[in-house]
């Protein structure tokens, strides 16, 4: 049966499984990560003790084979179908906290901000250059007006984000833990902390780093095929992004790592493939002083 995403909705899925006399300690609901868009169907969920679990879109369509068509009804039976067929390993799951669903909410908003800021910026510097001294002077007013709220705006938000943190103890322990490696500043310590669910959705250092893009993985088939070891496509792209920088700020900011980096240059391997082998250190040091629970102490020789 198909229900709206609302609480009459849900409410409309109890009665229905009380109808066919269904006991709901034996029930388990598979939906896609859907951001925000699932939160509250969680919420009703925890509070009526109903199992449920995620799992990303992708995943769910590629174990489903090849369809013709999209509509609702149709994935709605697909992705009960892959629940069925993997009912033995889903793991049910917990709603994040409010503060992880704030958390989320003001840096989505925060980098919405920045992009803006951005295509202000770019748009004015182009019509400079276009248009010279035959640009109208409002126009040029009006935008570096706009930057300014946002660049105000961003700060603001900035704030508020550190008070989220700072309202839950896991948060801001893992929050300290994570930004004592070098390298890893406010903006990716953030977006750590919203895609790993504070460290509890990936505990693993490989898995994290597959699902960033940047693990790499061989590309070999019988005795003919014998590809270059590539890191996949599919991948958390902000996230990949966010490590690319911190690796960057590492290499310059850290002799250790700059010395690693220049090594593989020097070797003849890619730019991207040296990077890369930062952006995984880079992985293992944030796992591993959330293991240990201890910041970042960066070992120096005698």
């Amino acid at each position: 049966m198909l229900v709206a995403n609302s609480t009459k909705g849900y409410k409309a899925l109890l009665k229905w499984f009380r109808k066919i006399n269904r006991d709901l300690s034996e029930v388990i609901i598979v939906m896609e990560y859907c951001g925000v868009y699932t939160y509250s169907l969680e919420k009703f969920l925890h509070e009526h003790q109903i199992d449920f679990v995620k799992r990303s879109a992708l995943d769910i369509k590629r174990s489903s084979g090849i369809k013709r068509g999209k509509t609702d009804k149709a994935d709605a039976r697909m992705i009960s179908q892959y629940g069925w067929y993997r009912r033995e390993e889903l793991k049910p799951m917990k709603p994040v906290s409010r503060e992880q669903r704030q958390l989320q909410q003001l840096m989505a908003h925060r980098d919405k901000m920045v992009a803006d800021r951005s295509s202000y910026q770019s748009r004015i510097k182009e019509l400079h250059q276009q248009m010279g001294s035959d640009l109208n002077e409002k126009i040029t007013h009006s935008t570096r007006h706009i930057m300014d709220v946002l660049k105000d705006e961003i700060k603001e938000i900035e704030l508020q984000i550190e008070e989220v943190i700072k309202s839950e103890q896991a948060l801001q322990s893992n929050y300290s833990l994570i930004t004592s490696v070098k390298g890893v500043g406010f903006v990716s310590a953030v977006h750590l902390l919203i895609v790993t669910e504070n460290f509890t959705r990936f505990t693993d250092v490989r898995k994290f780093a597959c699902y960033c893009g940047v693990a790499p993985f061989k590309n070999e088939s019988g005795t003919s095929i014998r590809g270059k070891t590539r890191t996949s496509h599919l991948a958390n792209r902000k996230i990949k992004s966010l490590l690319t920088m911190a690796a960057i700020s590492a290499i310059n900011h850290q002799p250790e790592l700059k010395a690693k980096y220049e090594k593989k240059l020097k070797e003849g391997k890619a730019k991207m493939v040296a990077l890369n082998m930062i952006r995984f250190e880079l992985i293992e040091r944030t796992f591993a002083v959330i293991k240990r629970q201890t910041p970042y102490v960066l070992k120096t020789t005698a």
